[in-house]
């Protein structure tokens, strides 16, 4: 760019490598500086001692390509550094959208590399990050018992995929056979292998309670306790409720999301990553989860009157208040809760998804 009229120009040479551009300008003793990029075009005004000696000085570069509009610089008692990340890592044939370099821009051959050069630096500079790390992890202490842990993960998780994956099975084919008869037997069909893969979910929770697994104990809790109220309270202690085809909708949701939860943590254990099976594990819960809690929603609002009709686990107060409070009255809080909870797993949910399937950050080149 040229300068503009009635303005200074210092001398700014430059150098690159596949992520930044490096600028040096040449001002001694400078203050105030503003520098700032708009538009893809560098700006530049400071007071300084320069070629034409203590003066203000400026100029403009429009990039090649695109550059992040953030930048960094260093004055020094000699010189001002600045330091711009490109978009996209890749090597520039110029500075300059024009293609007429500037006059007062030259490179700075301090820095300068060429592409090849600059790809061997950064192959020097990953492979000294790499021996770094390995030696970091080297220094971490073993776990002794490493190896049965992951044993006994990789046993929990099989058991609890073969118990949904028959779940699953068996009122898929129940479904295909008999149609809409199968949503009224399904407590009568499937509650025992229900019964007992929930009950051992509570080992989640002592898992993450004495730090088996890293992950943490608050959505373990809501949704292991969560479906067990539905589950052995509210299903399993009324049997009006286990006729009702709400408890369809409940099981299958509750089934499809473990059918893929229990192999990627069982694979896990093994150190076996499958692409496919990430992405549905941490994207199958987006509609998954709501459509299961408002099932549960349902079987609640269902079960309220039921409750409050035969007055089961209703209890009264000792005197003096003698006030019979009846369950249907916790059960409409936990309707409440219910869905405080589901926005507690959706939002752990959604920083496991990020933290998985987020746009991985392109290597340097």
């Amino acid at each position: 760019m040229q300068s503009q009229s009635r303005s200074l120009t210092p001398h700014v040479h430059w150098a690159q490598r596949h992520s930044e551009l490096y600028l040096r300008v040449e001002l001694s003793d400078v203050q105030s500086p503003e520098i700032t990029i708009t538009d893809n075009v560098l700006h530049f005004k400071a007071q300084g001692h320069g070629a034409k000696g203590d003066n203000v000085y400026e100029f403009q570069l429009a990039f090649l390509e695109p550059v992040m509009p953030q930048l960094v610089y260093k004055v020094t008692q000699r010189q001002l550094n600045i330091t711009v990340q490109k978009k996209e890592s890749n090597w520039w044939e110029r500075l300059t959208k024009q293609e007429r370099r500037p006059l007062f821009l030259a490179p700075d051959f301090d820095r300068w590399l060429d592409e090849s050069d600059a790809e061997m630096e950064l192959k020097a500079k990953e492979e000294e990050e790499r021996i770094n790390k390995i030696r970091i992890e080297s220094r971490v202490p073993k776990d002794p018992f490493r190896q049965l842990k992951r044993g006994y993960l990789f046993m929990y998780n099989l058991v609890q995929f073969l118990g949904f994956s028959w779940i699953f099975v068996n009122m898929t084919v129940r479904l295909f056979i008999l149609g809409k008869d199968s949503f009224y037997d399904t407590f009568h069909t499937i509650s025992d292998m229900m019964y007992f893969c929930q009950t051992l979910a509570f080992i989640e929770i002592l898992n993450s309670l004495v730090g088996i697994v890293r992950s943490p104990l608050v959505p373990s809790l809501l949704q292991v306790l969560g479906r067990n109220f539905v589950l052995f309270i509210v299903l399993g202690n009324v049997e009006e409720m286990q006729s009702k085809a709400v408890v369809f909708f409940v099981f299958y949701c509750w089934s499809i999301i473990e059918l893929f939860r229990y192999p990627f943590y069982m694979l896990s254990c093994i150190d076996i990553e499958w692409k496919l099976l990430t992405w549905i594990r941490y994207t199958i819960w987006i509609p998954l989860y709501p459509l299961g809690a408002l099932a549960e929603a349902v079987s609640l609002i269902q079960a309220i009157p039921i409750f409050s009709e035969t007055g089961k686990f209703s209890f009264t107060l000792p005197y003096p208040m003698s006030t019979t409070i009846k369950f249907s009255f916790f059960l409409q809080i936990y309707l409440v809760l219910l869905f405080l909870g589901l926005f507690i797993n959706l939002r752990h949910l959604y920083k496991q998804r990020r933290q998985h399937l987020g746009s991985k950050k392109r290597k340097m080149k």
